[in-house]
């Protein structure tokens, strides 16, 4: 009888109690505050000595589900969703929404471009022109020492094995691609780390035609750079229709600081697939033509085969901005859905056979503890920090930074990306803007909800051991919004000299914020020391052999990688992202080389061949082990000993019947 009354006196009340809109706007301010939180990991506040913190945006909205239910049962007859539809429109009429929110310069999904301007081919031509000389400038001495140098002898010579693997199996033996030559019998090898299968597309008739190893991992690792910042400058051309602010965001992307700590790993250089997979999503949205969803699966393929990391976080970045694009404009995302469906496909089939090999190595190494993800899961701190080789920031490094964590934007991508967010807004802006806050979120890892949320149900999460590298995506995103930025103050501009002006500044700030030249470089032996001829020669037409290169380090095998690339003769060494329990426990039984366990350990093995590398020892210990050898009988016959590098490599063949 009460419920009946109370719903009879709002009924005759007409506008609701102002208690009620209290409530209402009480809920939808802890939705708002748990999606903050959601996107921030938490709030924290000290004040008059108290100790204020809210981290859990699952107990905000517990609590405006809560009020929002004892509000209903006390005034029934006034449900706010009943008026919300009309409420939506009247604001969208009224004076305050035209003044916060404005058309963008171009629709998000317009494929138009600018008039009298040059084709996408002609513009990706002439902006990866651009782009090839401020590479070489930005990375100098790089390009003077293409032949010979890289960063250092450890991810560089793991990336150029991986390479030239590919190109050496695919015309031998292309179904057992991913069955490389480390951590021998061990299976899915090349699946342990990055297959860089995309890379390797372009490495391969390189390779194929004798260019040298170095010559080759340096253009491509040069080229993620290049194709970056010519793509960035594609997608925000035509969204913007601003050649000066196209500019400005391809070299905001290409040279973002973060790239200059991670300059020893190839993977984390090829973005390049991040702004050509948006631009596509846009053109699908704009025509629904079905090679534009075609293109969309195939580029998000391959930012998959470039950079795992980069593909997974690519995939749920375009979910939630593709996905608000879509809710944006629901009819016309109704008639697209058949286009992306047919990318989607494209995406699946292609990457079906590698995605086989890494669930092969899952098998063998598990996945990634949550406890490593903690370790590498970023914070505030960190976004202050730029590596410490940047010639302005490097101070912060020590003051803020941490290992793989130093990941200050710059000023000036943030100061255009403001200029861009402030009102009135735009579709397009307010997209960028969730893709900005939804890659923040996921770099905060296991200190945010969201990135624990994919952990738990999306298996591929369970294989990074980084979140702090979706950073990589912050970056994008900001350098679209100062894209953004660039034309806002650009349509304020008349002369075309002072629009032209900007640009070049603005260009030139970002480049030197990310300066960090010159570059260390390690230069790289061209060809292996000739004991490795000698091997070969003593194998003669056999099979592959398996051999043991001493010394044997956990993480130290990458030279020995780079030297298979002469030999192909199957390593009981290896290095990558993860090490099967195999490897591990033979590193530990090689301590003692050449003892009974460790002999013992070979031969179960099947290793033919011992390589001690001299170069790599101190001299008494290599002299101790060499007579050691000698001294023990115990079936290591010595083939051939040469000099190297002013010391000396040795060769034995293992006799597999020899008992100790």
């Amino acid at each position: 009888l009460t419920h009946v009354r109370l719903r009879a006196f709002f009924a005759r009340a007409g506008a609701p109690p102002a208690w009620v809109r209290a409530v209402d706007l009480l809920c939808l301010g802890l939705v708002i505050l748990a999606g903050v939180v959601t996107l921030t990991g938490g709030l924290r506040l000290h004040l008059a000595g108290a100790r204020f913190a809210v981290t859990s945006p699952y107990r905000l909205v517990f609590w405006a589900i809560g009020i929002g239910l004892l509000r209903h049962v006390a005034a029934p007859a006034i449900p706010i969703y009943r008026d919300l539809p009309r409420r939506l429109d009247e604001w969208r009429q009224s004076p305050v929404y035209s003044a916060l929110v404005v058309p963008d310069i171009v629709p998000p999904g317009s494929t138009t471009q600018q008039s009298g301007g040059p084709g996408s081919i002609g513009f990706l031509i002439r902006t990866s022109l651009l782009f090839t000389v401020l590479t070489a400038v930005m990375t100098y001495p790089q390009v003077w020492h293409i032949r010979d140098a890289v960063h250092d002898p450890g991810d560089p010579l793991l990336n150029m094995w991986a390479l030239s693997w590919v190109a050496h199996q695919l015309p031998v033996a292309p179904a057992r691609l991913f069955d490389a030559n480390i951590f021998a019998p061990e299976r899915w090898t090349l699946a342990y780390s990055e297959t860089l299968l995309a890379p390797a597309v372009v490495a391969t008739p390189l390779l194929w035609t004798g260019l040298s190893r170095i010559v080759v991992y340096n253009l491509v690792f040069l080229s993620g750079f290049i194709l970056s910042g010519a793509g960035t400058a594609l997608l925000v051309r035509d969204l913007t229709r601003n050649i000066g602010a196209s500019i400005v965001a391809g070299v905001i992307f290409a040279y973002l600081p973060f790239r200059f700590d991670h300059y020893p790993q190839l993977q984390l250089q090829q973005a390049e697939w991040i702004p050509v997979a948006l631009w596509a999503f846009h053109r699908v949205m704009a025509s629904g033509r079905l090679r534009d969803g075609l293109r969309l699966g195939a580029f998000v393929v391959g930012q998959f085969l470039s950079c795992m990391y980069y593909g997974i976080f690519l995939a749920s970045y375009l979910v939630v901005v593709g996905g608000a694009l879509m809710l944006s404009s629901v009819s016309v995302a109704r008639t697209r859905l058949r286009v992306l469906a047919a990318g989607v496909l494209l995406a699946v089939a292609l990457f079906a056979p590698v995605g086989r090999a890494y669930l092969g190595a899952r098998e063998a190494v598990g996945e990634r503890g949550a406890d490593e993800m903690v370790a590498r899961s970023a914070t505030w701190r960190h976004y202050l920090a730029a590596p410490a080789a940047n010639k302005l920031y490097g101070w912060s490094a020590a003051r803020f930074g941490a290992p793989e964590r130093n990941l200050f934007p710059g000023l000036m991508a943030v100061t255009l990306a403001a200029v861009a967010l402030w009102p009135p807004w735009s579709t397009g802006r307010a997209l960028y803007a969730l893709g900005l806050g939804f890659a923040f979120n996921l770099t905060l890892g296991f200190h945010a909800p969201l990135y624990r949320f994919l952990y738990e149900h999306v298996a591929p999460f369970r294989a990074l051991r980084i979140p702090a590298l979706a950073v990589i995506l912050v970056g994008f995103s900001l350098a679209v919004l100062a894209g953004f930025g660039i034309a806002r103050i650009s349509a304020r501009i008349k002369a075309p000299g002072a629009r032209a002006a900007l640009a070049l500044v603005c260009s030139v700030a970002a480049l030197v914020e990310g300066c960090s030249t010159p570059v260390h470089l390690t230069t790289i032996p061209e060809a292996p020391p000739a004991i490795y001829a000698d091997l070969l020669r003593d194998i003669g037409g056999s099979p592959a052999a398996t051999i043991i290169e001493v010394p044997m380090i956990l993480g130290g095998d990458q030279m020995y990688m780079y030297y298979s690339t002469f030999h192909w003769q199957r390593l009981l060494n290896g290095y990558s992202g993860f090490f099967p329990p195999s490897y591990v426990r033979l590193v530990a039984a090689m301590r003692g080389f050449p003892d009974a366990s460790s002999l013992q350990a070979l031969r179960v093995r099947g290793a033919r061949y011992a390589v001690i590398h001299g170069e790599l020892l101190p001299p008494e210990t290599y002299q101790r082990l060499i007579d050691g050898i000698t001294a023990c009988r115990c079936g290591l016959t010595l083939v051939s000993r040469r000099s190297w590098q002013g010391r000396e490599i040795s060769l034995y063949r293992l006799q597999l019947g020899s008992r100790d």
